[in-house]
């Protein structure tokens, strides 16, 4: 017996180790596996290279920013914009000099947005502050490598990391195949009940957890680049995590390039009418299709029911033709009239209502209880959990609406804030950094909602009838 013990205390530390060495492996091999040692090497003479590398990568830059800044001055001449006139002229007298670019003038570039909203003006802002970026990054990267110079700062890491790299990719095969060996052996000494559950929700897990980063991460990066200065978001290889993460100046341009605070408030009034509506529409022909009994009422429900088939893109003109036709057109109205009824929020709530025993209904009607008290006191009260589920499911659709409101809305006054978040990037141009900080301010509310009230989203549709 004590035989038997050690073995599969031996077992599991063999599947436990190899299972550590095989992800330290992977990991090790996806890293460095394509990597050559000198790639890592940190010497004198390695940092005099990179030293003249940068340099000469920034001294290329000031030629470029020059002709850039040129282009620039003649357009806002042309356009008559003179504080944008004295700001590059500042530029073009620094590059002159031949000095590094001071933090001030490089700080009023790179907070300049479009005036007109030009493609020209733009493209052409872009440009300088890409170029000047570039230029600041390698000069940093040189006064970096310069200061460092007869030191022994980084040789360690570097060394390591130089070690790590020598290791061929067939190398890093063989030991992730030993990993798996190990693993093998550990399972052969110890396979019995335990060993088979603990290893299956290992495997789960791990998917689990891959699945998850795979979902999570454009979330994440999306936050993380609104929160990134100019520089960090252009980098090479790209920079995981930004500086300071409690930098909103992208923000605070974004709500200045494009009114967004007045877009969100027409999204929460589309969405505020529009949930009222359809629950109250949908709470009523649940009930009519549950618990009257007229002629044709089962025809008439598979009839809506078939209609859920046709998709939506095939009644845009109808409901373009009926907007127009009512004067709804470019106003916020438009938004909610072709979407008062909701035959799939109907379904759920009329299974839900199906369920409730017929016995309940009749002992409120030999009280007294008209039809509509009992649906609003008895029914309603019960069906709290799908209609839950109804209002969210209804929320986020309203508030992810865009295809609709592209069609309708024709003023910026009366955008919502996914159409709102196209219009920007376009008047963003291609700054990375605004259009995330926007994508964060429309995304971010339904993210919140959801992660509060999902389980609320799960249990209604399945006691709904909508399973799997």
């Amino acid at each position: 017996m004590k035989k038997n013990n050690t073995m599969r205390s031996v077992g599991a530390g063999l599947v436990a180790f190899g299972f550590l060495c095989l992800v330290v492996f992977l990991v090790l091999m996806l890293t460095y596996g394509s990597a050559k040692p000198s790639d890592f090497t940190v010497n004198d003479e390695t940092r005099q290279t990179a030293i003249a590398e940068a340099q000469a990568t920034a001294a290329r830059s000031r030629g470029l920013l020059s002709a850039r800044t040129e282009q620039v001055i003649a357009y806002y001449e042309k356009q008559g914009y003179a504080d944008r006139l004295k700001i590059f002229n500042d530029l073009k007298a620094e590059l002159e000099t031949g000095n590094p670019i001071q933090d001030g003038i490089n700080n009023v570039i790179q907070g300049l947005r479009s005036v007109d909203g030009q493609e020209d003006e733009i493209q052409h802002l872009y440009n300088v502050q890409n170029l000047l970026n570039v230029i600041r990054s390698n000069e940093a990267v040189a006064d970096q490598l310069t200061a460092a110079l007869g030191t022994d700062q980084g040789v360690a890491v570097a060394n390591r990391r130089a070690a790590l790299a020598g290791v061929s990719a067939r190398q890093w095969l063989v030991l992730i195949a030993l990993s798996l060996v190990v693993i093998a052996v550990g399972f052969y000494l110890n396979h019995g009940y335990g060993m088979k559950n603990v290893m299956s929700k290992v495997l789960l897990y791990a998917l689990l957890v891959l699945g998850g980063v795979i979902m999570v991460f454009p979330f994440y990066w999306m936050l993380s680049s609104s929160l990134k200065t100019r520089m960090e978001v252009s980098m090479f290889p790209p920079q995981f995590a930004p500086s300071k993460w409690l930098n909103i100046e992208n923000y605070r341009l974004a709500f200045n390039t494009a009114p967004f605070a007045q877009y969100f408030l027409n999204s929460i009034v589309v969405c505020f009418f529009s949930v009222l509506i359809v629950t109250v529409t949908t709470i009523l022909a649940s009930f009519a299709f549950s618990r009257l009994q007229f002629p044709g009422r089962e025809l008439i429900f598979s009839a809506l029911l078939s209609m859920m088939m046709l998709p939506f893109e095939m009644l845009v003109i109808t409901n373009y033709s009926t907007v127009i036709r009512l004067g709804f057109n470019d106003s916020l109205p438009a938004l909610v009239f072709p979407f008062i009824s909701s035959i799939f929020y109907t379904y759920i709530m009329r299974n839900f209502f199906a369920s409730i025993p017929d016995s309940l209904y009749w002992s409120a009607r030999v009280d007294g209880c008209s039809n509509w008290r009992y649906l609003w006191k008895v029914m309603v009260p019960i069906a709290r959990p799908s209609l839950v589920t109804v209002v969210l499911l209804n929320a986020l659709a309203s508030w992810n609406s865009f295809m609709w409101p592209l069609l309708v809305i024709k003023s910026t006054a009366n955008r919502t804030l996914p159409f709102g978040l196209y219009a920007f990037t376009t008047e963003a141009g291609s700054y990375q950094e605004l259009i995330m900080a926007a994508s964060t301010i429309v995304v971010l509310p339904m993210i919140i909602l959801f992660l509060f009230c999902r389980k609320q989203i799960l249990n209604g549709v399945a006691r709904g009838g909508i399973k799997g």
